[in-house]
C-alpha cells in the first residue's frame, strides 16, 4: 500500500457495502484490486470522484495480470475455487491504454500536488432541471420517468421538485442513501419507507397512497412486479433511474415496465454533467470497460417474415469477437444484466453459446451453462441433506436438495441461463427454434431452465416442451416473482429424471402452504407416505432440509399419529408461525418429528 497517500485518501479494499458511498463525493480515491477486480465498486468509485479528483487502482503485477488468480471470480465462475480471467484482463488492458492512463510500476511516482477547495452545491435548478420541474407541476400526466446517466442531477431535481408539492411525499429506493441526498436539495420532509415494507403496507391498507406521492430512487433495481403494485396505487408518481448503470439497465427497465402499466405518463431525461465535464475520459472508460453504451448501439431490425433465421452454435471466442453485438442483445432483452454477467462471459468455463442470425443481424440468442456429472457419491448425498451447497450446478442441487433426486446431480445437464430475442421478432418462434436446435443437436441428458414465474413465461416454457418441477418459496429480490424451474429431458434417464421431479411436484404441491399452491391443484390429495417421504422426513430431522421442501411429507407423516402428537408442528399448520426465534423453533420442530420417527422405526 503505498505511504505517500494524503490524509483526505479513500481507500476501498472491502466490497461488500460500497454501495453505502453512492451520493458521496472524494478527492482521491485508492482502490485495492489486487486480489480481483471487483467492476461494480469500481464503477460506483470512479461515480464518486470529484471533478479533477484521483483514482489510483492497485493491482499486484501489471505483466502478470492474465495469469493471475482472481478471487473476484468466486462470486460468479460457478467454480468451487478461484480461477485466472485471462481473457477480461486483455480487455482491461486495452482500455487502459485506449485512455491514455499512466501505468506506474513504482508507489514514488504517485505525485500528489493538486489542491481542493471546499465544494459548493448549487440548490437552485439548472435550466433544464427547471424546465422539468415546472412541466411536472403542471400535472398533465399520472406518472413520470427521469433518467440520466450518472451524475446529471436526478436526485437534485426529486429534492427540488418535493419543495414545490404540496401533499405528503413518500420516498422507496433500494439504498436509504436516497434520503439524505435528496434532503439537501429538499426544504420538505420526505418519508423513506423500503420496497418491501411498502409493497407490504398497500396490500394491508391500500388508503395508505391517499393524497400522497411516491418517489422512486433508482427504480431499475427494483422488481418490475413491485412497480407495477406501485402505480396501481398512487395517483401520482416519479421514478428516477440510471441509464447505463452497472445496477440494471435502465432503457431494457423502463422498455418492460411501461408494457405493464395503464396509466398516463411523461419521459424525461438530463443530458449534461454536473459532477464532472462533458467529455470526461473516465466515465468514457468505465462506459467502454463495463459495455455500458451497447445497448444503444445494438442494432434492431423490423420483422421481415420472409427472411431465413439461422441457427448456430457459436465458440466462447466468436462470441467475444463480436462482444458488443452478444452483449446489446442480453442488456436489452434482460434489464438486470450486469457486470457479474459481463466477467462470467469472458472467462467462466463450461459456457454454451446459440444464435438465431439473418444475414449479419443477431435475432435472438440462449446462453446456457453445463451442469451436473458429479460424481462423487458423498457429496451428492451431502447436498440432499442440506449439509453442503458448493458453488455451481444451480438446477442440479436444487433438485437433489429440495426433490430428493439425487440422479439429477449425476446427470449431464445444460442450463438455459439467458434467452434473448430482438423485440420486434419476439412472437415469432425464434426463440422455440432455439430451444429445438438445442434439442436436436446437444449431447446431455436433460435441459433446464430457472426463471421468475409468470404464467406467460412458465407457458413458453411449457410449449418448448419443458416441465414445471419446482417454485421457490420466497420472492426473488431481482424479479419481484418465485424463482421456477422447468426440465426437459432428452436422453432415457433425462426422459426419467423429467418424469419424476414433475409427478413429485404436482403431488406434493397440494400439501404445501404455497401461495400460488391453488394454480396447480389439479390432482387429488395424495395422502400416502412413500419413501420418498420417509426419506424427506429423515432429511428433515436429522440433517438440514427446509421445512417448506419438508412440509407434504411432514403433513402425511402427521396424518397418521395421534392428535396429541407433535405439538408445535400443528401449532405452525395453524399459525403458520415457527415457534420462538426461527434458529432455536426450527430445532424444536426437528426434534418433534425425530422422536416420533424413532417410535414409527422403519
Amino acid at each position: 500500500m503505498p505511504s505517500n497517500l494524503p490524509a483526505n485518501t479513500l481507500i476501498i479494499n472491502e466490497f461488500s457495502k460500497i454501495q453505502n458511498l453512492l451520493g458521496q463525493e472524494f478527492e482521491i480515491i485508492l482502490f485495492d484490486a489486487r486480489k480481483g477486480i471487483h467492476l461494480e465498486a469500481l464503477a460506483i468509485a470512479a461515480g464518486t470522484l470529484k471533478m479533477n479528483g484521483t483514482l489510483i487502482v492497485l493491482l499486484s503485477n501489471w505483466e502478470k495480470l492474465h495469469s493471475q488468480i482472481d478471487e473476484d471470480s468466486l462470486r460468479w465462475s460457478g467454480s468451487l475455487e478461484s480461477i485466472t480471467t485471462p481473457r477480461f484482463m486483455t480487455y482491461f488492458k486495452h482500455c487502459i491504454h485506449k485512455y491514455g492512463f499512466p501505468v506506474l510500476y513504482h508507489q514514488n511516482d504517485l505525485k500528489f500536488d493538486r489542491t481542493f477547495q471546499q465544494s459548493f452545491v448549487n440548490h437552485n435548478a439548472t435550466l433544464d432541471q427547471q424546465k422539468i420541474i415546472e412541466q411536472i407541476l403542471q400535472k398533465e400526466s399520472e406518472l413520470y420517468f427521469l433518467t440520466a446517466k450518472r451524475g446529471r442531477g436526478k436526485s437534485a431535481l426529486a429534492g427540488l421538485l418535493a419543495s414545490q408539492l404540496d401533499t405528503k411525499i413518500y420516498l422507496t429506493a433500494p439504498n436509504k442513501s436516497a434520503v439524505n441526498i435528496l434532503a439537501e436539495f429538499s426544504q420538505k420532509e420526505i418519508i423513506f419507507i423500503a420496497p418491501d415494507a411498502l409493497f407490504l403496507a398497500l396490500q394491508n391498507d391500500p388508503s395508505f397512497s391517499e393524497n400522497a406521492w411516491l418517489f422512486v430512487d433508482e427504480a431499475a433495481m427494483l422488481p418490475i412486479a413491485q412497480l407495477s403494485a406501485f402505480s396501481q396505487h398512487f395517483k401520482h408518481i416519479l421514478f428516477t433511474t440510471t441509464i447505463h448503470s452497472y445496477e440494471g439497465t435502465g432503457r431494457g427497465f423502463e422498455l418492460k415496465f411501461k408494457q405493464k402499466i395503464n396509466r398516463t405518463f411523461s419521459d424525461f431525461e438530463l443530458i449534461e454533467p454536473l459532477r464532472w465535464s462533458k467529455d470526461d475520459v473516465l466515465e468514457a472508460f468505465i462506459d467502454e470497460l463495463l459495455l455500458l453504451n451497447v445497448e444503444d448501439g445494438f442494432k434492431q431490425t423490423l420483422y421481415d417474415k420472409s427472411k431465413i433465421c439461422q441457427i448456430t452454435e457459436r465458440s466462447q471466442e466468436e462470441i467475444l469477437s463480436s462482444l458488443s453485438q452478444f452483449y446489446g442483445l442480453m442488456t436489452l432483452a434482460h434489464y438486470r444484466t450486469s457486470p457479474l454477467d459481463l466477467r462470467r462471459l469472458f472467462d467462466a468455463n463450461s459456457q454454451r453459446f446459440f444464435t438465431a442470425e439473418n444475414e449479419q443481424d443477431l435475432l435472438g440468442a440462449v446462453w446456457a451453462l453445463k451442469e451436473g456429472g458429479i460424481e462423487d457419491s458423498a457429496l451428492i448425498e451431502a447436498i440432499q441433506q442440506g449439509s453442503r451447497r458448493p458453488k455451481g450446478n444451480l438446477v442440479p442441487q436444487a433438485l437433489c436438495f429440495h426433490a430428493q433426486l439425487q440422479k439429477a446431480c449425476e446427470l449431464h445437464s445444460l442450463r438455459i441461463s439467458r434467452i434473448a430475442v430482438q423485440p420486434m421478432w419476439q412472437q415469432h418462434g425464434i426463440g422455440r427454434q432455439l430451444i429445438e436446435y438445442i434439442t436436436q443437436n446437444y449431447d446431455v441428458d436433460y435441459l433446464s431452465v430457472s426463471f421468475g414465474y409468470t404464467k406467460e413465461l412458465a407457458q413458453f416454457w411449457l410449449k418448448c416442451g419443458f416441465s414445471l418441477v419446482h417454485l421457490g418459496e420466497h420472492l426473488e429480490a431481482s424479479s419481484g416473482c418465485y424463482s421456477a424451474i422447468a426440465l426437459k429431458g432428452l436422453s432415457a434417464q433425462g426422459i426419467e429424471l423429467e418424469r419424476e421431479a414433475k409427478q413429485s411436484f404436482q403431488r406434493n404441491m397440494p400439501l404445501s402452504f404455497h401461495p400460488l399452491a391453488q394454480e396447480f391443484n389439479t390432482t387429488s390429495v395424495d395422502w400416502e407416505l412413500l419413501d420418498e417421504d420417509w426419506l424427506s422426513l429423515k432429511n428433515f430431522a436429522y440433517f438440514h432440509r427446509s421445512l417448506a421442501s419438508a412440509l407434504p411429507a411432514i403433513r402425511r407423516f402427521l396424518m397418521n399419529l395421534d392428535e396429541k402428537d407433535c405439538p408445535l408442528m400443528r401449532d405452525y399448520f395453524i399459525t403458520k408461525q415457527i415457534p420462538y426465534n426461527k434458529k432455536n423453533g426450527l430445532k424444536l420442530l426437528r426434534s418433534e418429528i425425530a422422536q416420533k420417527l424413532k417410535k414409527e422405526a422403519r
